[in-house]
């Protein structure tokens, strides 16, 4: 993420812009750092940001609503008032006796010291989710950057200890580019190490590059570079524990390893961050997982001997209609489609 991104931001923008939100609802280390060149860069937007933060804590703020359209309510409220001028107000000035403006300080004064100490103290964990067919990209209390594929999440605690392992968990798909703290290889701290938590295996790393997908009790690790290795997450039998090298791949279904290979095109497994629908050699099943994992959809196929169905060779599209089109053109299959995103796939 870099700065210039936000130079043309408006109010409106700010508001809508996740990696912002973020950084309000849920500051670190990192993005505080980042807002703040900003702000240094661009001093101009500096107003807009400091309102669209107090808009944000302000819907946040209310968060017990009567009925389930009140909040939406406020926010258009809120949205809508934005813009306009403050009002003017008629104040009358008094003054305090001296020891009642002491108290007033005091009382003030030890407000904020509960509250820095609070925003300094609290650890909180923080749940970062992408919706169907949306990639999200997520900036940790390190640096290091995830990207989430649709239908993940990805959960950290906002406040990572100096003398401690730095730890995130997983559902669903995401690339991990992780920011490397170590420089002495025989000589690895605690704080230097990075653990991907999986559902049923953990995947550390010190610097790298690699791909998770953890859905339906199977978990693959794809490696583009660094060095990372996987053990179970119940660290009972350190005789299943394997390193993958740049280019290697592998596959669990659940603690038990199911296979690895080395990829004969790596950056392959991660065209999906550039929104592409991308196969190689892949089953009609493997197709429908993706379908119902990624973008929402209820497939039925009506014969089972269809899901063996393989396209050989490499897919690679931009949309589900695309898609679909050649999966019927290819595998001589007929799909009947609703609205409703149910396709059900028949010979």
């Amino acid at each position: 993420m870099h700065p210039s991104t936000y130079t043309d931001f408006q109010l409106s923008d700010f508001l809508d812009d996740d990696f912002f939100v973020q950084w309000v609802l849920h500051p670190v280390e990192a993005t505080d750092k980042f807002w703040q060149s900003f702000c240094e860069v661009y001093p101009e937007k500096q107003a807009v940001l400091q309102q669209a933060a107090a808009i944000i804590h302000t819907y946040r703020a209310q968060d017990i609503f009567e009925e389930g359209g009140s909040r939406d309510a406020v926010w258009k409220r809120i949205s809508a008032s934005a813009s306009q001028p403050a009002p003017v107000f008629s104040i009358q000035r008094f003054r305090l006796p001296g020891w009642m403006r002491v108290a007033a300080a005091l009382v003030i004064f030890a407000g904020l010291l509960f509250w820095f100490n609070r925003r300094n103290q609290a650890v909180e964990t923080i749940t970062i989710s992408s919706a169907f067919g949306e990639i999200k990209k997520v900036m940790l209390p390190d640096s290091s950057e995830v990207t989430l594929n649709s239908g993940s999440s990805i959960s950290f605690r906002d406040k990572w200890k100096a003398d401690a392992a730095r730890e995130v968990s997983i559902t669903g798909e995401a690339y991990f580019d992780v920011r490397h703290l170590n420089r002495d290889t025989a000589n690895i701290s605690a704080s230097d190490r990075f653990v991907v938590h999986c559902s049923d295996i953990d995947i550390e790393v010190l610097g790298t590059t690699f791909n998770v997908n953890a859905r339906h009790g199977t978990t693959n690790v794809a490696l583009l570079t660094g060095k990372i290795r996987i053990e179970h997450s119940t660290k009972k039998d350190a005789s299943k524990v394997l390193t993958l090298m740049p280019g290697e791949y592998a596959e669990y279904k659940g603690r038990d390893l199911l296979k690895t290979k080395k990829l004969e095109k790596p950056k392959q497994v991660i065209r999906w961050i550039d929104n592409e629908i991308a196969f190689t050699d892949a089953t009609l099943k493997e197709i429908v997982a993706r379908l119902r994992d990624n973008f929402g959809y209820n497939v039925e196929i009506t014969d089972r001997s269809l899901e063996q169905l393989k396209i050989e060779g490499d897919i690679s599209v931009s949309n589900v209609t695309d898609l679909l089109d050649v999966i019927t053109t290819t595998l001589n299959v007929t799909i009947t489609q609703t609205a409703d995103k149910h396709i059900s796939i028949s010979k």
